[in-house]
């Protein structure tokens, strides 16, 4: 077996990687479509973007936006869902629903000859649902068992506590759903908040890849033109909060403590918003981050400590999440908060500071490479 060693490659600066140009244009009843054509391999990304979400169901409905998003996974008023499901994947695509605080996404990423007629597909979804009544007990009895086993879940308890203290009765300080919900929960509901939230103005068309810009613009003139629907604005603003905080759940004889620490920070668009990306990955947002390198290489304290920023429309929160082992989790804590105050009081060397940079700035190009970043 060869012994011989080889030099480190050198690291070289990031070529300049402008964004790509976009097209945007606006169809029928006020529907924004906007183009991003960049790339080498023929494929074409298709979102078809709802301002509903999470945040815009009625107090007393937690997960109703869950029970939409199964709902459209159904099929069409013409196609139910194993005939969809074949008609999309004959296209080369599968349909995938997904959904935040304030949007839904009905999205699938095809060969680039097939994204206009994948576009007419997906756009049946988002404007002629079928909504069959035979599927409500089934889609609520999953809805009730996913509810029952992330309700043990240390993680997802954790992370309901934090979210609680930071938002309080704001919509974003609700993330699990008590059983009565779901219980409560029906197809009418589901059809209702659908059929109000979508349309018009609430909907973005977002195409990126490579395509024929005017292939995709008459089929999406073709397919969502007339789709109208009142506006509605965003949630309001929730309040900040400055104390700080201590919130324990409960878990007798668990083996391991999960902890999320955090607090409010800047939103996407505020000048500090990018510094604040390059501080997440210094601080615990990387595998050399300051809070890795201390609890897990250095103290062996947990495996995969990682700190994330998560933003809505006007707000966004910076938190460190790990699991620990439960006779460490004061020792955890306190690495966790010291690490924070020796950012606060300390510049980081430049050698530190220009590798995270590099690391974001690599990070980004490499999100900038395919359709879905």
């Amino acid at each position: 077996m060869s012994t011989a060693s080889y030099p480190r490659p050198e690291v070289t600066p990031l070529e300049s990687s402008p964004l790509p140009d976009r097209r945007i244009e606006t169809i029928g009843s006020g529907i924004k479509a906007t183009l991003v054509n960049a790339g080498v391999v023929p494929v074409a990304g298709i979102r078809i973007v709802v301002r509903a979400g999470s945040a815009d169901v009625p107090a007393g409905q937690t997960w109703l936006d869950r029970l939409v998003h199964d709902y459209l996974r159904e099929g069409t008023e013409e196609l139910d869902s194993g005939s969809f499901a074949a008609a999309l994947a004959e296209l080369g695509g599968s349909l995938y629903v997904s959904g935040d605080e304030h949007t839904t996404t009905i999205s699938t990423e095809v060969p680039s000859e097939n994204a206009p007629a994948a576009l007419k597909l997906l756009a049946s979804v988002a404007r002629t649902p079928r909504f069959p009544a035979s599927a409500a007990e089934r889609l609520r009895d999953d809805l009730e068992r996913t509810r029952a086993v992330v309700g043990t879940q240390p993680g997802w308890l954790a992370h309901a506590a934090f979210r609680s203290e930071l938002y309080g009765s704001h919509p974003y300080g609700t993330v699990l759903p008590a059983q009565a919900e779901i219980a409560g929960l029906t197809m009418e509901a589901a059809r209702e908040f659908w059929t109000r939230r979508a349309g018009g103005s609430n909907v973005r068309l977002m195409v990126a890849g490579l395509f024929d810009a005017d292939a995709i613009l008459e089929a999406a003139t073709e397919s969502l033109s007339g789709w109208g629907g009142e506006e509605h604005g965003t949630v309001a603003a929730p309040t900040t909060q400055t104390e700080r905080i201590v919130r324990y759940v409960e878990r007798p004889g668990a083996e391991q403590s999960t902890l999320q620490i955090g607090l409010r920070v800047p939103a996407p668009g505020h000048p500090d918003y990018v510094p604040l990306e390059v501080l997440n990955s210094l601080l615990g947002g990387s595998f050399y981050s300051r809070i890795t390198l201390n609890i897990r290489e250095d103290k062996g304290y947990t495996y995969s400590p990682r700190s994330s920023i998560s933003s809505r429309p006007g707000d966004a929160y910076w938190a460190e999440a790990a699991d620990v082992t439960t006779n460490v989790t004061g020792a955890s804590i306190r690495e966790i908060l010291n690490e924070i105050e020796r950012l606060r009081s300390e510049s980081p060397a430049e050698d530190e500071l220009r590798g995270i940079i590099n690391y974001v700035s690599g990070s980004f190009v490499i999100r900038q490479a395919t359709p879905g970043g």
